[in-house]
């Protein structure tokens, strides 16, 4: 199976892309040419390393745009298509990012003139009160709130993001001959990377659709467009095995990425649904984003909980307190890794040796005798909340800048489903601060996802003495 890890993002090739292309939810949506988008793009004045950031849903468009801004040398800084306006505003000014590319652009950020039309489907904004920065073409964005925290992003080189895909297409056998479903966010890295872009290697075809998931659409996107390759969060494949029914027969590889995959889940798949190949990968933005995959439909049942071996060109260590224990932080060392992360001024870069950038993952790891790789749990300060990686750090920074409020703490807990969420404990100096108030403010930057589950108010002279975790 060849991919092409050679395969750039030159205008030709991304017509061809692009004219292949299935967006399921819209089909038949008129786009222009492509090479007219990226003159458009250019008339609006934006420059080679210039940041422009994307706010757009899954589909043809946000290919279109993205592709043009780095045919035309800009940097795409990707962002939730469902951001609140002060969320762009913060994201703004973090990354010195003073374009905005969105279906719609909602009034007051910017600079008194108005948002002019982008390819017939978009809109294009200027924001004021920005210092621009410059980056280098050929450069990226990637926004991950779990790691990095909610304003900050990763910035990559294209080119590496591109090896990483054919990286990750090679472990799971993706060739020109797939149709791949893409339905998840596609501003996350493992959906821009893991599938848009190895798709692009590949040479083969992209069906975009969704989110949301349903196991019903899910189910009939595969049989109508002949989807051979899909990739699936554990969420979502909790939600088909609670549906009780097969894989279509078109799809041959089953990809399953984002937090750890229960084994007896894992068992439950390969069991209902003969012949399928599954994967099961881990990754992280700031490596590029794949690290290891397991083929689990090759492997023993006592090897379903683990994310398999590091790709090549990856190289894993745990970071351990003492020498003998088998669980620790684990370290990513990969020539995909990010270049630095921008947006957090108190941060060093990475370190780089050569070629190779080292990455601390924040997530605990026990490495058996034969290099495989499990899952064991991940810091603290981070918790998967509604199936996405949340910074509890960030949230608490966020909620302690509303005035009145002199701390904030969160902790982790299961709700009565078994979920994993979090509550909030706020303690304010101004008693006629309540509940509805902050989850008021908190609405306007945070994301449905990095929302606390509870949010219990205390008086300032409680903290430290944190009541609802039970001290």
């Amino acid at each position: 199976m060849e991919v092409d890890t050679d395969r750039t993002l030159e205008s030709g090739v991304v017509r061809d892309f692009l004219r292949d292309l299935v967006q399921v939810d819209r089909p038949g949506t008129p786009l222009p040419p492509f090479d007219t988008v990226v003159e458009e793009i250019h008339q609006l004045g934006v420059e080679p390393g210039t940041p422009v950031m994307v706010a757009m849903p899954n589909g043809a468009p946000f290919v279109t745009v993205v592709c043009a801004l780095l045919v035309r040398g800009a940097v795409p800084v990707l962002l939730p298509p469902s951001a609140p306006p002060s969320r762009i505003e913060r994201m703004a000014r973090a990354l010195g990012a003073d374009a905005l590319i969105a279906p719609r652009v909602p009034p007051g950020p910017h600079a008194g003139v108005p948002p002019r039309t982008l390819g017939g489907f978009a809109r294009f904004a200027r924001l004021s009160g920005v210092d621009t920065l410059r980056y280098r073409p050929g450069e990226i964005i990637l926004l991950t709130s779990g790691t990095s925290g909610v304003f900050s992003g990763c910035l990559h080189r294209v080119d590496s993001l591109l090896r990483n895909a054919g990286r990750h297409a090679r472990a799971i056998g993706q060739s020109v001959a797939d149709s791949v479903l893409i339905s998840l966010p596609m501003h996350y890295s493992y959906a821009f990377v893991a599938q848009l872009l190895a798709t692009f290697v590949t040479g083969g075809r992209a069906v975009i659709a969704g989110p949301p998931f349903t196991p019903a659409h899910y189910h009939r996107t595969i049989q109508e467009h002949g989807v051979t390759v899909s990739s699936l969060t554990p969420t979502m494949v909790e939600s088909w095995l609670g549906a009780g029914e097969r894989l279509p027969a078109p799809l041959r590889r089953l990809t399953v990425g984002g937090d750890a995959c229960a084994a007896s889940s894992v068992a439950d798949v390969l069991k209902h649904n003969a012949g399928l190949e599954l994967y099961l990968t881990y990754g992280l933005t700031e490596a590029g984003p794949r690290v290891s995959t397991l083929a689990a439909h090759l492997e023993p049942p006592f090897r379903h909980g683990s994310v398999g071996l590091p790709l090549p060109g990856v190289q894993v260590r745990l970071r351990t307190a003492d020498a003998d224990d088998r669980v620790g932080e684990l370290i990513v060392e990969t020539d995909t890794g990010m270049l630095r992360r921008v947006g957090r001024r108190d941060e060093p870069e990475p370190p780089v040796s050569g070629s190779t950038t080292s990455i601390s993952t924040g997530d605990l790891f026990e490495r058996d005798d034969d290099g495989y790789l499990y899952f064991r749990g991940r810091r603290p300060s981070y918790v998967i909340s509604r199936g996405e990686k949340v910074s509890l750090k960030s949230v608490c920074a966020l909620a302690e800048t509303i005035p009145g409020v002199q701390g904030a703490e969160a902790w982790t807990h299961e709700n009565t489903a078994g979920d994993v969420v979090f509550t909030l404990d706020v303690y304010c100096a101004d008693p006629s601060i309540d509940e509805q108030e902050i989850r008021r403010r908190l609405a306007t930057v945070l994301l449905r996802s990095e929302q606390p589950a509870r949010l219990l108010i205390h008086p300032a002279t409680d903290l430290g003495w944190r009541k609802s975790a039970g001290k």
